[in-house]
């Protein structure tokens, strides 16, 4: 598995993902998904705010991404760093899903 940063010019890319990931493991309401692109937009072009990133398997396929977010802490004593979000397509072999973990 390879992971790419997202580029601007991969904005599209991580969007649609995104929305494949929120139609197939969330029961909100449709308009919740305006605010994750609203947000996922502002994360992309504000580069204090978090990284995000595209995996591939082994021939190039997309195959998921990863969101980390930034905060600041007096007790951790600055910034850190925390995965806020991850998705990876299940394959027809379950590879990229950890069957112990899923129903």
């Amino acid at each position: 598995m390879k992971i790419h940063p997202v580029s601007p010019d991969d904005q599209d890319v991580l969007l649609a993902l995104m929305r494949e990931s929120f139609e197939q493991e969330t029961e909100a309401p449709a308009n919740e998904w305006a605010k994750t692109e609203s947000a996922i937009i502002s994360l992309l072009n504000d580069p204090q705010a978090g990284e995000a990133f595209l995996a591939f398997d082994d021939n190039n396929n997309l195959v998921g991404y990863i969101i980390m977010c930034r905060g600041f802490s007096l007790d951790y004593g600055g910034y850190f760093t925390w995965v806020e979000e991850t998705f990876m397509r299940k394959s027809d072999k379950g590879r990229f899903r950890d069957q112990r973990f899923s129903p």
